[in-house]
């Protein structure tokens, strides 16, 4: 079994890449919020010390906060200012770091200080913190990373020490920058209001990722950072995953999830034996991020179930594609109502299904682009594999017909 842990991967160049702690080389979507966070620092990169700079960063999981805000440490960390003094950056994630303590000693451990783990008072950190930075002429920007932790603890304590640090080592220079990102604007909302009042200022938001973001986050992983063979990943699988997570099409817009469930994806085929990644890896690995209960299907009409094991079976036999025309389901609709003896409904309801269905969230719906003859709508199927699927709708309307029906309406 150990021998397998040395033969080259079909799938993954370089797996780190899709790590969510990864930053890629290039921000997409995010210039806004890049070039909203640079001019609110641009005072304090100019003339360090002469502004005390905070920026608040508020938006949804995986809407690239972190990642902004640890881009820009990239860039300005060991920048030489004008009167020669240097500027560092420290990075701290609260839900590591929830005392103002371990707060301080990760900052010191960012700046190469020699922190003690116990012995000192916070307040004590603080000052070691501040007599080195005017020692050694520097200057910090300090991203606090999830604070939503702190707001809540010790009715925000912490929060209350870190945005009035001048005010507490009494110090005339503005040694510090500080970012601070919410996943939550409601978390803000319950700080304290003098804290709110000195935050709330510099607010910049991060909106959910749409499809054709996420499909081009993606792509960008896959060619210019290399993490997985381009052979491995088609348009359609890029396309998939976009369309399950976008933001405009039901999904969270959550970068971290779309990159998971490509990830995911890639295991599955490679445990196949594979070198591409198929639609059905995909919905495998999507069921594995989001599952959809089983108590959801089994609650569906019996038309509904019948329609669903339709599309179950049509998207096996087509392996390559990750949805099917309207039409072409509902054939395959009258088939398996023909194999269970029920009578199939007409195009208006069969089409009320599939908008239901997609309500909740198990199927996908959109109608064809422009380049395409004619209109028509696509289904697809997200969250479930089709094979376990298949075995449980089998089951559930034979069980259905056999107590008389089942929900059919």
């Amino acid at each position: 079994m150990y021998e397998e842990a040395w033969v080259p991967s079909k799938i993954f160049k370089d797996e780190s890449k899709l790590q969510p702690e990864y930053i890629p080389k290039r921000l997409l979507h995010r210039d806004e919020q890049m070039k909203a966070l640079e001019e609110y620092f641009r005072p304090f990169l100019q003339k360090p010390g002469s502004i005390f700079v905070r920026v608040v960063f508020v938006g949804p999981s995986g809407t690239g906060k972190t990642a902004v805000a640890r881009k820009f440490g990239e860039r300005v960390n060991g920048l030489r200012a004008r009167d020669g003094s240097v500027i560092r950056f420290a990075y701290v994630n609260c839900h590591a770091n929830r005392t103002l303590f371990s707060i301080m000693q990760k900052v010191g451990r960012d700046l190469g200080l020699d922190v003690p783990r116990r012995g000192y008072s916070r307040e004590e950190l603080i000052y070691m913190i501040w007599n080195h930075l005017k020692g050694a002429k520097e200057y910090l920007i300090a991203a606090i990373d999830e604070v939503d932790y702190l707001a809540g603890v010790e009715g925000g304590e912490a929060l209350y020490v870190l945005t009035r640090l001048p005010e507490i080592t009494g110090d005339t220079v503005f040694r510090v920058g500080l970012i601070f990102v919410f996943r939550e604007l409601g978390s803000f909302f319950r700080l304290d209001r003098s804290i709110q009042s000195t935050l709330q200022h510099n607010v910049i938001k991060f909106e959910p990722y749409t499809r054709a973001q996420l499909a081009d986050i993606l792509w960008a992983r896959v060619v210019e950072e290399g993490a997985l063979y381009e052979s491995a990943v088609s348009d359609e699988v890029i396309d998939m995953i976009a369309e399950l997570i976008g933001y405009d099409t039901g999904g969270r817009g959550d970068a971290r999830q779309a990159l998971e469930v490509l990830e995911k994806a890639g295991k599955i085929a490679e445990r196949e034996g594979r070198s591409v990644i198929l639609p059905e890896d995909v919905r495998e690995a999507y069921s594995k991020v989001m599952p959809i209960s089983r108590d959801v299907i089994a609650n569906l009409k019996l038309d509904e179930k019948l329609l669903l094991l339709a599309l179950a079976r049509l998207l096996q036999r087509k392996r390559f594609v990750s949805k099917v025309p309207i039409g072409l389901l509902e054939l395959e609709y009258q088939e398996v109502c023909e194999e269970f003896g029920v009578e199939p409904k007409r195009h208006t309801a069969v089409w009320d299904y599939v908008r239901n269905l997609h309500r909740m969230g198990i199927v996908t719906a959109e109608r064809s682009g422009k380049g395409q003859r004619g209109r028509t709508t696509f289904v697809g199927l997200s969250a479930i594999p089709l094979q376990e699927l298949e075995r449980e709708l089998i089951l559930m309307i034979r069980r259905a017909l056999k107590r008389g029906g089942g929900r059919s309406e």
